[in-house]
């Protein structure tokens, strides 16, 4: 069996519940501080820390204190940040020796089911097949799909193409009263090809005030259908429009 890695116990969610507690647990922290955050039994905490200190959320000995990516990716489950949660697990894997190796084997496989990734996932690790170890497989794959090195493609998770990086969650806020002007970044308008066999993407970039927001979507709607509308051939429009012919002339 595999060199030992010590796998979390808990479902992904719970875990995440547990990162956000360590974020705001004093310095030299005990499990039953952090467990006294959220409500669980220190043992579940206990239980966790050694994934947690492998991929680098917390640090010590008995008493933890919680790493800047740690003390970040708590903040970014606080407050819901997707973008921010998911680019920290993506620096957090990319120095993590073990999790590279199962992105690796679903590259190599180009591709995996779900339930043979997990199984995959605890073999390396060097657990027993075990409900527990599966488990903690299930939310170390769970971490890869959030961190978007892994994506779901035909009923198979595949690894992420190391040329297309995962897209980024923006967010824009406009505040009521605001004057400046405000770059709408990206606003992006795909515009489908209708060349066969070409795939082109358009990227629009729109600048504006908050006042300007207004109908705006109509128009960029107006410019996909305008887009979209073939070509007509030189003489088509006088053929097909009556009102180019001579009064009293039939077609």
């Amino acid at each position: 069996m595999p060199e030992g890695f010590p796998l979390p116990t808990s479902s992904y969610r719970e875990l995440a519940r547990i990162i956000g507690a360590y974020g705001k647990a004093p310095e030299n922290s005990v499990p039953a501080d952090v467990g006294k955050i959220i409500g669980i039994n220190d043992s579940i905490v206990s239980a966790n820390n050694g994934f947690l200190k492998a991929v680098g959320v917390i640090t010590g000995g008995k008493k933890k204190n919680t790493t800047a990516a740690g003390k970040a990716l708590a903040a970014a489950y606080e407050y819901d940040r997707q973008a921010e949660i998911a680019s920290t697990w993506r620096s957090l894997i990319e120095s993590n020796d073990f999790l590279q190796k199962v992105v690796a084997a679903v590259r190599i496989r180009k591709g995996m089911d779900e339930s043979s990734l997990d199984a995959h996932v605890a073999y390396s690790a060097g657990q027993p097949k075990t409900p527990r170890a599966l488990t903690g497989a299930g939310t170390v794959v769970e971490i890869l799909k959030v961190a978007g090195v892994l994506r779901e493609e035909g009923g198979n998770l595949v690894a992420a193409s190391e040329t297309s990086p995962p897209p980024e969650i923006v967010e824009q806020r406009l505040m009521p009263g605001d004057s400046m002007r405000q770059d709408v970044v990206p606003t992006n308008v795909l515009l489908p090809s209708t060349t066969r066999g070409v795939n082109l993407s358009i990227e629009v970039r729109i600048q504006c005030t908050p006042a300007d927001l207004d109908g705006l979507g109509q128009k960029l709607r107006q410019v996909l259908k305008d887009f979209n509308q073939p070509d007509k051939a030189p003489g088509d429009e006088q053929e097909t429009n009556p009102s180019n012919q001579p009064n009293g002339e039939s077609a």
